[in-house]
């Protein structure tokens, strides 16, 4: 759990809310909207020959219309070969569909990542750590955003297709990006098999190492998009720019910060991460990297680690049994997860050195109905690692968690109202952490589980 798991569904719509993590990872950072949309590589291309795409009439498009977007998808698809430097091994399967077909398309790709069940949850886990405490309820939020409402494109993994909304004969530039970003996952799916291995990821409940490969693909895909937007126009970049800061969704501003800076990540780490690639070893090191991918978001964040194999510290496998309760998620939580977790606790300038000594990690959650039990142990590369980190959890309980002062407690601080029952312990280089909504629950959980 912890942050909203956007891996699925982004998965199945690569342009699902590409306009919205193209707003979030590229605007708001300078008054200049021309500074958004550059990627510095040092690659450059052989020209690719402009291949056709067959695509049959689908009901309720105007033959006209289809005609034109198959000779603009044809040209797309020989830009998104170049900007990423492979060939199709087989045409990409394109879909033309009217808006109707397009919306139920949509809706059906996104049904079971926004299922009541799915949402309640995760909004409870952030209300109990204290990184969302205003309405609307996030569900509401999240629906929006992902509904059809400025998609014109995504790929659909489960069909192995680009689906494309057939309406309008001419793209913008923007739009035409968000296209070249969903045929860019296609390539990707052919090459490396990229949807069924998040997937299994997902269903393998890592969250961290689902997380790292999720990060890779978006920030390959993403940075196709932005490479295609730089070969535009200086007009059209601009335009470009500003259709998306102009068109920015409600919905994406009313979410929690944890879920925006989720929603931002390929932009924010994920193209950084490939770019460096890209930059030291060019696209064959790219492609190698999908055999041998980064673990943890720990390797993509500081990619040094990446290129020297750092390993991962061993922690416990967190298995606490509570009556009454069942174990929705766990696994390893990663450094960028803790790094949403502590956002709000911690001064910006100090956040990225206070995570950047994460070891290893665990956490388990567990639900009874409304109530909730959050576990977490951490180890760190160092003890004065250890020590910043714990600092920053006593700081989020003060704080956006709102428990109060709390007291001393068997080594640790303990704080017990009607709301939370928190624990924070830590011991040389490594921590416990516990919240609960249920104060027996918490007690239960912390007679079971030791600092590592």
């Amino acid at each position: 759990m912890g942050p909203w798991k956007l891996r699925r569904g982004i998965a199945i719509g690569a342009g699902v809310v590409a306009l919205a993590v193209f707003v979030a990872s590229c605007t708001n950072r300078a008054e200049d909207p021309t500074t958004t949309i550059y990627l510095t590589t040092t690659t450059t291309f052989a020209p690719i020959e402009i291949v056709s795409i067959s695509t049959t009439v689908a009901p309720g498009v105007d033959p006209a219309v289809h005609e034109q977007l198959t000779a603009l998808l044809g040209e797309l698809v020989t830009a998104t070969q170049s900007m990423r430097g492979l060939s199709y091994i087989q045409l990409p399967s394109v879909a033309i569909v009217a808006a109707a077909d397009f919306t139920e398309r949509l809706r059906a790709s996104t049904a079971a990542l926004l299922t009541d069940d799915r949402l309640r949850r995760e909004e409870s886990v952030y209300r109990l750590l204290g990184q969302y405490d205003a309405p609307p309820p996030l569900a509401r939020s999240l629906r929006q955003l992902y509904n059809a409402d400025g998609a014109v494109a995504f790929y659909d993994g489960d069909g192995s297709q680009v689906v494309v909304e057939g309406t309008r004969a001419e793209l913008t530039p923007l739009e035409e990006s968000i296209v070249v970003r969903a045929l860019a996952w296609s390539l990707l799916d052919q090459y490396h098999d990229v949807f069924d291995r998040l997937a299994a990821l997902e269903l393998a409940g890592g969250a961290d190492a689902t997380d790292a490969f999720r990060t890779l693909v978006e920030g390959d895909a993403l940075a196709v998009q932005l490479r295609y937007l730089q070969g535009l126009s200086e007009d059209d970049q601009v335009a470009a720019a500003v259709q998306a800061a102009e068109s920015e969704p409600e919905a994406l501003l009313r979410l929690p910060d944890v879920v925006r800076a989720q929603l931002a990540l390929p932009g924010d780490a994920g193209v950084a991460f490939v770019d460096g690639i890209v930059a030291s070893g060019g696209y064959a090191a790219l492609d190698q990297a999908y055999d041998a991918p980064p673990v943890t978001m720990e390797q993509v964040l500081h990619p040094e680690r990446y290129a020297v194999g750092e390993p991962v510290r061993a922690v416990p496998e967190l298995a606490v049994a509570i009556d009454g309760y069942e174990t929705v998620a766990g696994g390893s939580y990663g450094e960028w997860r803790l790094r949403l977790l502590l956002q709000d606790a911690v001064a910006p300038g100090l956040l990225t050195q206070t995570v950047a000594g994460w070891g290893g990690d665990a956490y388990q959650l567990l639900e009874n109905g409304d109530e909730m039990v959050f576990l977490y142990i951490y180890g760190g590369d160092t003890e004065d690692d250890a020590i910043e980190v714990a600092q920053a959890l006593l700081a989020l309980a003060r704080g956006p968690m709102g428990a109060g002062d709390g007291v001393d407690s068997g080594g640790g601080v303990f704080w017990e109202s009607a709301e939370r029952f928190v624990y924070v312990d830590r011991i040389g280089d490594g921590l416990m952490f516990i919240v609960a909504t249920d104060s027996a629950a918490g007690a239960a959980a912390r007679s079971q589980i030791r600092v590592p």
